[in-house]
This record gives structure tokens, C-alpha cells and sequence, in this order.
């Protein structure tokens, strides 16, 4: 997903994904095929891509979830109808599961999501009397 993300929004083929990791487009494939990049590459990994989803891969497979960190500022309610949509998602998708509909992955991903948001938001909320600058 990641090398996707990259490649529909930066334009980075594989091969310039591994020049500017400094790794051959064999070695990266190798890595991608085989899901063992060695973590000295992980950071350039996700900051090249612009995407998460290995980060979120690492945390979803010790139990935890990712979570941005929140800058302090005040929700809109486009913010908390966006909320609201993702805990809906994640209520329908558990309801699905429990009801034989849904399959795993999807209500763990929609669950996790909406922890993810949650958490956000309480962090947020816990930052309002410190609010940051944004640059």
C-alpha cells in the first residue's frame, strides 16, 4: 500500500524509492516480497512514501494503535461528524461480525480506526488549555 501511496501521489517508481534509500530495486523488492525490511530502512521507508501503514501494521501486531499527535486546537464539527462517522463504521462493522457478516480483518481495521480517532481526540481535548502554533 505504502509503495502504491508513493507512486499515485509522488510520482516514485521502485526504482527511485531504492535510490534515494540508497539499496538496489532488487533489495527493495526483496524487502516488500518478503515483509522483512530491516529497520534501519523504516523511517525512510514511511518518510519517502508518505504513508503509515507499516507503522500501523507494527502497532496493530503488539495490540496498540497509532496515533498522531494531536496540536491542541479547538474541533470543528466537521471534525466530530467525521468522528462520528468512523464510530458508526466501527459499531456496524463489530454488529456485522457478531452477526457472521463481517470478516475479521475488516471489523479489527474499522475498530482500530476508530480507537485511533477517539484517542486523538482525547488527546486533544487534554491539550486545549495548550494550544500550539502551527508553522
Amino acid at each position: 500500500m505504502d509503495k502504491a501511496h508513493a507512486n499515485k501521489r509522488y510520482r516514485l517508481t521502485i526504482e527511485r524509492l531504492a535510490e534515494l534509500m540508497n539499496t538496489t530495486p532488487a533489495t527493495l523488492y526483496k524487502w516488500i516480497e518478503t515483509d522483512s525490511m530491516p529497520a534501519r530502512a523504516l523511517l525512510a521507508w514511511q518518510h519517502l512514501t508518505g504513508a503509515n501503514n507499516v507503522a500501523r501494521y507494527l502497532a496493530s501486531a503488539e495490540g496498540g494503535v497509532l496515533i498522531k499527535i494531536p496540536t491542541g486546537k479547538a474541533p470543528t464539527a466537521d471534525d466530530v461528524h467525521v468522528l462520528q462517522a468512523t464510530l458508526n463504521g466501527a459499531i456496524g462493522a463489530l454488529l456485522g461480525f457478531m452477526a457472521g457478516e463481517t470478516d475479521q480483518a475488516t471489523t479489527l481495521g474499522k475498530l482500530g480506526a476508530g480507537l485511533e480517532a477517539l484517542a486523538w481526540h482525547r488527546a486533544n481535548v487534554a491539550k486545549a488549555d495548550q494550544p500550539e502554533l502551527e508553522f
